[in-house]
């Protein structure tokens, strides 16, 4: 009996197993998927975020250096000229620059710039719709975006802010495959285990109600064959008596 229940163990516990191995492997591998799927988007966001706070602090930089251009009057640009430099100072303000109507820098955060005219795109866009302007560019060499302000004097454009803003970084990256990876394993192992034993004990429970349904269609079997009868025969002594 010991060797027959052993037999049977194979045919019980394997198919639970692999059944087990084989769902966890589909949910693994969607789950895997999902997750790599989420970490782009919340990534992107992320960077999105980021760059859209930067953008938000240069236009915000830009108009404070225009009204204060215009609160000083006159052709006054020291003062300007100091904010420059201090701003200058900043890890992620590239260039910084007051740029007249004759395309004259007349104040800039790198003092060597000042006198010298301005060919820049985001400029002459800013300059033909006479409004405020950023535009993506190339700054030192760097990705940065530009930032074109004017400042007016007696209801006219009297000049412009520019500055050039580095892109910031990423600041998200998303996880390393084996790290995701982990992730994945740390929720399908538990899984994998519960499955399997719940899948186990089902099939167990049901191999034992199938056998015991089979015994007693085999017992109702023989109870319902026809039992054969003795024959009588007749002995010799008693014919000779006769």
């Amino acid at each position: 009996m010991a060797d027959a229940s052993a037999s049977r163990l194979p045919r019980t516990w394997l198919p639970a197993l692999l059944i087990s191995i084989i769902v966890s492997a589909f949910c693994a591998a969607a789950l895997y998927v999902l997750l790599a799927q989420h970490d782009r988007v919340l990534v992107a966001q992320r960077n999105a975020s980021a760059t859209m706070a930067a953008e938000y602090s240069a236009r915000a930089t830009a108009r404070t250096l225009a009204w204060f251009s215009e609160s000083l009057g006159g052709e006054n640009f020291a003062s300007v000229q100091q904010t420059l430099e201090q701003h200058a100072q900043q890890a992620n303000l590239l260039t910084a620059a007051i740029i007249t109507e004759d395309n004259v820098v007349v104040a800039s955060s790198n003092p060597a710039a000042i006198g010298t005219t301005l060919q820049d795109a985001a400029w002459l866009a800013a300059r033909r719709t006479q409004s405020g302007v950023l535009a993506p560019g190339i700054e030192k060499g760097r990705p940065a975006f530009i930032v074109v302000e004017p400042f007016r004097r007696d209801n006219r454009v009297a000049g412009w802010i520019r500055l050039a803003v580095a892109t910031p970084p990423e600041a998200a990256a998303p996880r390393a495959e084996d790290d995701l990876g982990r992730d994945v394993a740390l929720v399908i192992t538990p899984l994998l285990l519960l499955m399997a034993t719940l899948l186990m004990l089902t099939m167990r429970g049901l191999m034992s109600r199938v056998r015991s349904l089979l015994a007693g269609i085999v017992l109702d079997a023989m109870e319902q064959a026809p039992h054969p009868r003795p024959t009588s025969v007749d002995s010799p002594d008693r014919g000779e008596m006769a």
